[in-house]
């Protein structure tokens, strides 16, 4: 638990970032998140001086972006790679929405039930999920997965992942905090 306030700070910094939000031309920074299959709803610091061809293909990019992104790769909906999420790990996704790791520390499980993109030029989609995980150790507890996405190539993506989670042990309740990053192909 020593290094989770740097964990906490890293991540905070990353989405802090200039690179991760619009700038208007007034210099605000306007963030906004956009659900899969969900159109990027206009901006409220735009005014009307803009063309609504604009608004509305600006709006169809986003759209197309986020749906695209998620389900590029092959047909079948499964993706399978390695990782570093329960030890060495093999990693894979089932039709975008379960996310499973069989690695040398225990198993672990996600049903993810919220993705979306952060919209502009920013190549990240974002997920969010619950699931479980099995330690060796006869340790086991439900966990949360917030992640980041990037699909990197043609059927290639990568992903990085915070898991919160509380783990029983014996008699003892440990809240903790993992994370996970790997490579998955898509078939």
């Amino acid at each position: 638990m020593k290094n989770t306030p740097f964990i906490v700070a890293l991540v905070a910094a990353l989405f802090m970032s200039p690179s991760f939000a619009n700038t208007t031309a007034g210099g605000e920074e306007q963030w906004q998140i956009v659900e899969e299959d969900q159109a990027a709803a206009p901006s409220s610091a735009s005014t009307s001086k803009q063309p609504a061809t604009k608004q509305t293909a600006s709006t169809q990019k986003s759209k197309s972006s986020s749906g695209s992104s998620s389900r590029r790769g092959g047909n079948s909906g499964f993706k399978l790679g390695m990782g570093l999420d329960q030890g060495l790990s093999i990693v894979g996704q089932i039709n975008n929405t379960i996310n499973f790791a069989v690695g040398n520390d225990g198993i672990a499980a996600d049903y993810i039930f919220n993705r979306g993109s952060f919209g502009g030029d920013v190549p990240f989609n974002w997920y969010a999920g619950v699931g479980g995980q099995i330690k060796r150790s006869d340790k086991f507890g439900p966990r949360i997965a917030l992640g980041v996405e990037l699909p990197f190539a043609r059927n290639w993506d990568g992903y990085a992942q915070l898991t919160p989670s509380l783990m029983f042990d014996n008699s003892d309740l440990k809240l903790g905090i993992g994370a996970g990053i790997g490579v998955r192909y898509s078939f």
